[in-house]
């Protein structure tokens, strides 16, 4: 189990990285392996970059990918079921955008990465 922390003070990722805590949260650990195995499809990357600027409608996303919708829609409802994206409804068409601003720090933090070490 996690000890309640806030999010917006700086994260102690050291309190998790002990043989005690390992042990003790298997479930958070296939958790965050699931969230992070979001970032390894390259569609899906593509799609939280674009609602990384502002949110879209699946019509959208699929013109600007040159996907079907279909197959835009397929990788909407994965991003969703991680809680990556939300969708709201504006008239028939849904409308996606990112859940919070951590799934922006992390797309951030892993094009930092990305740069740095192709340098």
């Amino acid at each position: 189990m996690v000890d309640s922390f806030s999010m917006e003070n700086e994260f102690d990722l050291e309190k998790f990285a002990c043989k005690q805590w390992i042990e003790a949260n298997d479930e958070m650990i296939e958790h965050l392996s699931e969230f992070f195995s979001m970032f390894s499809n390259p569609t899906r990357l593509r799609i939280l970059l674009l609602l990384s600027k502002k949110e879209m409608c699946v019509g959208k996303i699929a013109e600007i990918l040159r996907m079907d919708q279909s197959a835009v829609s397929a990788q909407l409802k994965v991003l969703r079921h991680l809680n990556l994206v939300k969708a709201k409804r504006h008239g028939r068409y849904m409308r996606y955008k990112l859940n919070n601003k951590h799934v922006k720090n992390v797309l951030r933090e892993g094009f930092k990465y990305v740069l740095k070490i192709s340098q």
